[in-house]
């Protein structure tokens, strides 16, 4: 072992760039000069792992790096704060954007369509919402084994919009506020 008091600190490079420090309660790793700081696994099919203590005095994986399957595993749980996107896509301020606010949850898309889907063999797309009473309740499902929507709750059309069956329209239903028009 080669042993520097608290406080000290380690530094490479000309202008002192790279510094590694411990001050007696913290350990940093400090990239202070020019460049990026890159933290590097070059053996094949190794990982590298992030991690702490898990909370109860162990110690948990939370992050890795994974070599072998080229992708990173989130162990646990991942919290942004209120008002923090998470984003996805190449746009500086991602294509997709999720976030929440102290009242509200937003999902935007900002370039092409927006799919949600359930790839599941046979398997439902489910609309829950508050029921009135503090519980949940489906409101509508759109069923991947019947090949159907089905309501739920109640659906209601604002006056003036046209309620539209069949593939040419074939059957319109419109209430003005005053009269229903078939």
């Amino acid at each position: 072992f080669t042993v520097f008091p608290d406080s000290s600190i380690l530094a490479m490079g000309t202008g002192f760039d790279l510094r590694l420090k411990h001050t007696g309660s913290n350990s940093y790793i400090q990239q202070v000069g020019i460049g990026d700081l890159y933290i590097q696994q070059n053996v094949n099919d190794k990982d590298i792992i992030f991690q702490c203590d898990d909370g109860s005095g162990g110690l948990a994986t939370y992050l890795q790096l994974d070599g072998s399957e080229g992708h990173t595993i989130a162990q646990k749980e991942i919290n942004f704060p209120d008002g923090v996107n998470a984003t996805f896509g190449n746009a500086t301020n991602g294509d997709l954007r999720i976030h929440h606010t102290s009242g509200e949850s937003v999902i935007h898309n900002t370039v092409g369509h927006f799919y949600i889907g359930n790839l599941a063999d046979d398997k439902d797309l489910i609309f829950q919402c508050d029921d009135g009473s503090g519980g949940v309740a489906e409101y509508f499902r759109v069923d991947g084994s019947s090949e159907r929507t089905v309501f739920s709750k109640e659906a209601r059309f604002s006056d003036n919009v046209i309620l539209s069956v069949g593939s040419g329209q074939d059957l319109k239903l419109l209430h003005d506020g005053t009269n229903t028009v078939v």
